[in-house]
């Protein structure tokens, strides 16, 4: 890269040899890709400098490209599941550094140890600012974080980290906090971006008196899709509000996608400098022409933390062939919601197989007898469990959600505030819910 353009890009702390554009749209294709070969170069080295991980991927070589990523096999959440720490080393660049430990849960029934170095967490917060500076046009002044701030989950401490990058001064409320002290910090202190879940903001600004709430200019959300019905719902009080997504991301791979100024809904641009997104057939695992749908596997470019490479982290998607009117090179990523397997519901992860393991004590072993629906009303959402005439008779609602509540998921769901209630209710399976392609998922939602 020449002089002028060493001033777009950033180089990351500590042992990493990563380097990060600072803003993609100033940037060409060609640079772009090559920070990109550049920093997976440097996964590569770290990959065979670290045996334990080198065996798990003896086909990766040193000088690695896009193409020989997409020649490895794909790594399944049950297997990250399986053999993450503290279970083993198998993924752990350089034996692991001092970092920072997150749990995810996915497609598995088992929660997932996630291990990010806190040189891999400074790209995290790099690319989480980056977004934030491209989704508004220009630097917020003050944000309130109100995400959930413990059990070892990662967003709130996303947000806290990356407002340090952008930089703003940031107010960690946290989701905890009643509504009514959120909505006297945020007209006290003239807040002008709010940060928060789907549901917890509609339910925020629905509930609280709107003259605390005018100096809001920003909503950015974060672990699910908006929704229209909550969309409506908000901008009937602050019809003026710009409601954005803050960043398509998981606990695993770090921010995977950004929108810009032009950009709404479930499109994003891709940190193409820091990861390989694939578009990949859901039976076959064989790449997919722009514009056809498939399942999304990622390959986070980091040296440090954990290698995680042809990730299905669960999505589905397409990219678009056609570039963005901003002007940037990164490619378009529209998302289509999650696999058949599992589904984000108040920014949290409820799999099929969290719930088929759950209702396996009542008699219940196929899943093609079992839909779970969440049916949202703006912020608030009922849960019903639809089964077919081939279930055990005599299963009452509390009965299931006795059974239910023990899975951590499904018991932080249950458990919602936004949760206003669980019915059980046996019926003929073409009352079941299908998709656009006619399947008929485990689980489903309407917002």
């Amino acid at each position: 890269m020449n002089a002028k353009n060493d001033l777009f890009s950033h180089v990351v702390g500590g042992a990493s040899a990563v380097r990060l554009a600072a803003d993609l749209d100033v940037i060409s294709r060609g640079e772009l890709e090559e920070l990109r070969d550049g920093n997976l170069a440097a996964l590569a080295r770290a990959v065979h400098e670290t045996p334990a991980v080198s065996r798990r991927w003896p086909g990766l070589s040193p000088g690695a490209t896009v193409a020989d990523i997409a020649r490895l096999p794909l790594l399944t959440p049950a297997e990250l599941a399986e053999r993450c720490p503290p279970h083993s080393e198998d993924f752990l660049l350089r034996g692991g550094l001092p970092g920072m430990v997150l749990r995810s849960s996915g497609t598995s029934g088992r929660n997932k140890v996630v291990f990010h170095s806190w040189e891999s967490n400074e790209i995290v917060d790099l690319l989480g600012a980056r977004g934030v500076r491209a989704v508004l046009g220009k630097a917020p002044k003050r944000i309130a974080n109100c995400l959930f701030p413990a059990e070892l989950n990662g967003a709130f401490i996303f947000v806290h980290d990356l407002s340090r990058y952008v930089p703003v001064l940031t107010f960690p409320l946290g989701s905890t906090m009643p509504f009514a002290e959120i909505a006297a910090a945020i007209g006290d202190h003239g807040i002008d971006t709010l940060v928060a879940g789907p549901a917890f903001a509609a339910e925020l600004i629905t509930t609280s008196p709107p003259d605390q709430l005018r100096s809001l200019e920003n909503l950015l959300y974060l672990g699910e899709a908006m929704g229209k019905a909550r969309l409506d719902a908000v901008h009937a009080v602050l019809p003026g509000l710009n409601v954005r997504s803050l960043a398509y991301s998981t606990t695993e791979t770090g921010p995977i996608g950004y929108q810009c100024t032009r950009l709404s809904g479930t499109t994003h641009h891709v940190h193409e400098d820091a990861v390989l997104v694939e578009v990949v057939d859901d039976e076959t695992g064989a790449p997919v022409p722009a514009g056809q749908a498939g399942e999304l596997v990622v390959t986070p470019l980091s040296d440090t933390g954990m290698a995680l490479l042809r990730y299905r982290i669960g999505d589905r998607g397409y990219f678009s062939a056609d570039q963005c009117e901003c002007g940037s090179p990164a490619r378009l990523l529209t998302l289509l919601g999650r696999t058949a397997q599992s589904l984000n519901v108040d920014n949290w992860t409820i799999s099929s197989d969290h719930l088929m393991g759950a209702l396996e004590p009542l008699g219940i072993a196929a899943a093609e007898d079992v839909q779970l629906q969440f049916l949202w009303e703006s912020s608030r959402f009922e849960m019903r469990l639809l089964l077919s005439p081939g279930t055990p008779q005599g299963l009452s609602a509390e009965l299931v959600r006795q059974h239910l509540l023990p899975a951590y998921q499904l018991r932080k769901v249950m458990m919602s505030p936004r949760c206003a209630g669980f019915s059980v209710e046996r019926v003929e399976l073409a009352e079941f819910e299908r998709s656009a392609r006619g399947k008929v998922p485990v689980l489903f939602q309407r917002m």
